[in-house]
Parts: C-alpha cells; structure tokens; sequence
C-alpha cells in the first residue's frame, strides 16, 4: 500500500510537471519567434529606411514602381540592402506583384512561402511567420514583409521575403528541455524518496493495527494499538479499534463470569439436590430393610422424608425461577398497590412469623410490576427474615419517593456481618452454611428476589451492621391510574 501510494503519487507529479513543461516549451518557442520576427521586422525597416533616402536622392519611386525594370531594381536594391543591414544572416527573395521572383540572397535553395501568405504581403500587411524545412534539413523562420516606396504609405511594389535559421531558437528550445528533463527527474526523485517517508510515517498506525489484531487473534485480549493524539482518518480508526478491542475484551470476560457462575450454579444446586436425595434413599432404605417396625418411628421416618421432599421441592421451584430470570423472559406488569399486596402475603403468613410484626403500609403507594413476581419477592424476604431472624421484631413499610415505589422490611435480628454482606446476593452464598443447611435454607432468596426486581424495571438493596438487624428495600417504577381489587383474604391465616 506504501509503495502504490507513493507511486500514484509521483504518477501524478509526473503528468503535472510533463503538462508544465509542454507549455512552458510552448510559450518559450512563440515568444522566441517572436522575438526573432520583431528582429527581421526592424532589418525590413531599416532597409525601407535606407532605401527611401537612396531614392529620394536619385529619381522618384513611383516612376521606377511603375516599370517592370524599375520593379527590378528596386527588388534588388532592397535584396541587397536587408543582406547587408541584418549582416549576411537573413536571406531574401524580391517578389514583383506578380509574384515573380526578381531578385535574391542567399542562393538558389531558400525555402518560399505559400502563395496566400504572399499574397497577404502583398495587400500591404505583414505575412504570418511560417517555420520551413530548408537546406541541409535546418528549419527556416519565413516572414513576407510588403515593398513601398516613398513614404510609409507610398506603393506597394512587390514582397520581400526575409528568412532566417531557426538553429539559435532550436539551440535555446534544446536547453530548456534538457533542463526541464532534469529538474523533472530530480523532482520525481526527490517526491519518491519523501513519498515513501511520508507514506510510511502515515501508514505506522495501521501497521501498530496490524500487530494489534495478531496480538488479539493470539488470545492477548488486552493488546491495544496504542495509537493517540491524531485526529484524521488514521486516528479515528484507531480509537474505533480499541474500542472494540475492550469491548471484545470486556464479552470474553463477561463469557467466562458466565461460564465461571454457571459451573459454580451446577456444582452447588448439585451439592443442594445431593443431600435431599441422599436422606430420601437412605430412609427407604431403612423402611424396605424393617428397621422401622414401630408405628412411631415409621411415622417419624416418613416425615423426615417429607420435609426433605418438600425442602428438594422448594429449591427446583427457586431454580426454576433463576433459570427464567437467566433466559429474560418477559414480565406482565400490571399496576398493583403494594401495601395490599403486602398486607395480604403478612396475612397468609409463613411458619416462624414473630409475634410482634409492626405495620406501616402507606395506602395508595401504586408501582408497575408483575403480579406474581411481586409475590415471590413478598415471600421470599418474609421467609429469609423468618428464618435469620427467628422470633425478632419485623418492620414492613411501603412508601413513594422520586417517581419510585418502596418496600423496606426491618428486622431487629443479629444482623449481617461485614465480610458477609457484599455476597448476599450471590446464588447459594449462606454466612451460617451449618445452621442454613439444617433449617433448609438454600442461598437462593435474595439472589431470587434480585433477579425479580431488576426484571421488574427496579432494584434491590440492603443495609446491615451485625447485632443490630438489617433493612431490605425493594423499589419499582411508580404507576398512575387505579389498582385492581385486592385478592381474597386467606381461608385460615397460619401463625
């Protein structure tokens, strides 16, 4: 690309100085015609000059105008008159109004002009110059000047053709072009050696590009082409690589988070699923062996079994919901009034509820959500603060701030500590892993209820300081309009 660029380049320089040069040839010769008429024209009028006075001295110019010998002798005389003023380099032919020659210098083989240049002579006016190939294969400069005699205005008796070597205008051409050759060359040369620095200093950049990409098809994500400062082309591409270079960089990583949260969900819902499975075959197994003949301890045994049913049943509920949440599956948001909502899930109720539960439920306080994601949010922070918190004090506010709707729960329990807080809202992430275990705790409550927030167009956040309780505070978008009516109330309220 270098190399093309730089070549195009001087391609281009090239026809520039080749179309400068053929005007400058151009002008030059035209003006050195010129210049060599303008002296055949001042030869012509000196002899005119040098004439008239001879004739005027010796008989009158219209009388020998008028006779074919005094045509003839004034050709002569001005034949040898221009010959002699121009100092033997003009060569001349004397034509009689008949176009006749009569008179010449300079031999037998000068070039003649055409009969309409003579012509134009000899009507009075000066013939164009025509540029004739002439003896020995040197050009002739050929000019028809009229013949008068008398004065400037007198008779125009015949045509004195003045002719002149174009070898002097040739020789200063010849130069011209030889130097215009060189400097032209020198021009190329010199435009190709700083062409191919330039272009080489302009293509870097994309060379750095070039060594970057290798760099990220090598796995080195975090290679950049370093490119700063320039704002062309160049640069905006560069800046448009990098970019994606750390966007690309920034999907792998996000990938392997993925990958690394999606391992870490199987192995841990496989350890969870474990346990259940494991109490549920080892309890059959004692009842087929009859280990358990008593009414009692059989009865025992199969409600072991069924809270491990029902703890196994409970977690692929959660892991269900995670899995939607994972696959983005679209809510049906409707506008709900919170503080009903709440109210009618405290109602229902979830086994280890305090006795003392503090109700402050702004009516009215209206959000936009799905109905039973807003449900299994309710629930689940009923049932975490149930069971982290067992028989503590709760407090369940609803309440609208800046164009959002709030839940906050408060429970006056030991708290959370700090090295914990950050990861309560990782899947399966438990500070007391014991204890959860035993009382059938999975992890997953607040992972679910993060998950249902932020699906619902809101958040969730939580504030703790250990052995003084911790606040959970949900939000979502606040609506307008009217809430549908309140479901039923529950048939027996659990305690």
């Amino acid at each position: 690309m270098r190399w093309r660029l730089t070549l195009t380049y001087v391609a281009l320089l090239a026809i520039l100085l080749a179309g400068f040069g053929a005007y400058q040839y151009v002008a030059l010769r035209q003006s050195l015609i010129s210049s060599r008429v303008m002296s055949l024209q001042d030869d012509m009028t000196t002899a005119r000059a040098l004439l008239a006075k001879a004739g005027a001295n010796t008989v009158r110019g219209r009388t020998l105008c008028a006779t074919t010998a005094g045509v003839d002798l004034i050709g002569r005389a001005v034949a040898t008159t221009v010959a002699t003023t121009s100092g033997h380099t003009v060569a001349v032919i004397v034509y009689d109004r008949t176009l006749s020659d009569i008179a010449q210098t300079g031999g037998n083989t000068l070039p003649r002009l055409d009969p309409a240049r003579l012509q134009r002579a000899l009507g009075g006016t000066r013939s164009s110059p025509d540029v004739i190939p002439g003896a020995g294969g040197q050009d002739q400069l050929v000019v028809g000047f009229p013949i008068r005699t008398g004065v400037a205005s007198g008779t125009v008796c015949g045509v004195a053709q003045l002719s002149t070597s174009m070898a002097p205008v040739q020789t200063v051409l010849g130069d011209e072009i030889a130097l215009l050759t060189i400097g032209s060359l020198i021009a190329l040369l010199l435009a190709l050696i700083a062409g191919v620095l330039l272009t080489s200093r302009a293509l870097r950049p994309l060379q750095r590009l070039t060594a970057t990409s290798r760099q990220l098809a090598a796995g080195d994500l975090r290679a950049r082409s370093g490119v700063e400062g320039r704002h062309d082309e160049i640069g905006a591409l560069a800046r448009s690589f990098d970019d994606m270079a750390a966007r690309i960089e920034q999907s792998f990583a996000a990938q392997q988070a993925s990958e690394e949260r999606t391992r870490r969900f199987i192995a841990d819902a496989s350890h969870e699923l474990r346990t259940p499975i494991t109490a549920l075959k080892g309890y059959i197994d004692v009842i087929r062996r009859g280990a358990t003949p008593e009414p009692k301890a059989l009865d025992a045994a199969l409600e072991a079994m069924a809270r491990e049913a029902e703890r196994m049943r409970v977690l692929v509920l959660d892991l269900l919901t995670l899995a939607r949440l994972d696959a983005q599956q679209s809510t049906h948001a409707e506008t709900i009034d919170l503080a009903t909502a709440v109210a009618h899930h405290l109602d229902e109720g979830v086994p280890g509820m305090p006795a003392q539960l503090d109700r402050q439920l702004q009516p009215d306080v209206l959000a936009s959500v799905d109905r039973n994601a807003l449900a299994a949010i309710i629930r689940n922070l009923l049932v975490n603060a149930c069971k982290y918190a067992p028989g503590a004090r709760q407090q369940w506010r609803t309440f609208t701030q800046a164009g959002r709707s709030y839940i906050e729960v408060h429970d006056e329990g030991p708290g959370i500590t700090a090295h914990d807080l950050p990861h309560v809202f990782e899947r399966f992430y438990r500070g007391e892993k014991t204890r959860a275990r035993e009382e059938g705790g999975s992890g997953l409550g607040l992972s679910i209820v993060q998950g249902l927030a932020r699906a619902n167009h809101g958040d969730v956040a939580i504030d703790s300081t250990e052995g003084r309780g911790a606040t959970v505070t949900v939000w979502f978008p606040a609506a307008t309009g009217q809430a549908p009516p309140p479901p039923p109330p529950p048939h027996a309220a659990q305690p």
